[in-house]
């Protein structure tokens, strides 16, 4: 009997990362502005580094705190550290910390945005005694941040980075480990099934191995039974 067909063929597509509902997931976390009237099945909220204010940060975050209890936000974020943002990075600082605090009081992950301020994050997280799960969302940086990473216990989520063999996101999804990433689009033109195709051919399995673990791992991560 081959692995493939040792394996459940009903495990599901989960884009585990979009701006918008593209309706060819089984799963679609889409990140959503705190302003936004949608209501998709699963969502995230988040203040992003690129789009913090000082005057209203105050408002915000407590906007936050109210719509990350609702049951369908899965995640805080996208939030996290930029230093390409024209935003004050002391303040960046400052709202994701806010935003650490929140994702571990009401137990939920965060999804990260994270650009060459990795030390910084790492920081943060530790400093402010981070126990929940931490996805760094969109990751093609090279092997010995990936390998950072992994010791400090923060999971991968891959998306149109797979898509070019070189990348550093096609080297580092064949390091980090399957129980380790995830994949999404975030605000890419291509939908989820064609990331996890080129998923399986840079790791050289089974498609639906890939849907096994990955589902196997959104269970742990966010808490939500996926099963039939």
């Amino acid at each position: 009997m081959s692995t493939a067909s040792r394996v459940n063929p009903y495990h599901l597509f989960i884009n585990t990362h979009t701006h918008a509902q593209l309706y060819d997931a089984k799963i679609e976390v889409v990140n959503l502005s705190l302003g936004s009237k949608e209501r998709p099945n699963y969502y995230s909220y988040g203040l992003h580094p690129w789009y913090i204010d000082k005057d209203s940060l105050s408002y915000d975050l407590e906007n936050l705190k109210v719509l990350a209890h609702e049951k369908r936000c899965l995640a805080i974020g996208e939030c996290g550290l930029d230093k390409l943002s024209p935003v004050d990075f002391a303040l960046q600082e400052e709202a994701f910390i806010e935003q650490i605090k929140l994702a571990n009081k009401i137990q939920k992950p965060l999804i990260v945005h994270c650009v060459k301020a990795f030390n910084e994050l790492i920081n943060c997280l530790n400093l402010n005694n981070n126990k929940v799960p931490v996805i760094v969302h969109g990751f093609n940086n090279n092997e010995n941040i990936a390998r950072v990473l992994v010791n400090q216990g923060i999971l991968f989520s891959f998306g149109k980075a797979l898509l070019g063999y070189e990348s550093n996101a096609a080297k580092a999804i064949k390091n980090v480990g399957r129980k380790n990433f995830f994949l999404e689009t975030d605000d890419a033109d291509i939908s989820i099934k064609y990331i996890y195709k080129k998923a399986s051919e840079l790791l050289g399995i089974d498609e639906e191995i890939i849907k096994q673990q990955l589902q196997s791992n959104f269970e742990n991560v966010f808490k939500l039974s996926l099963s039939k």
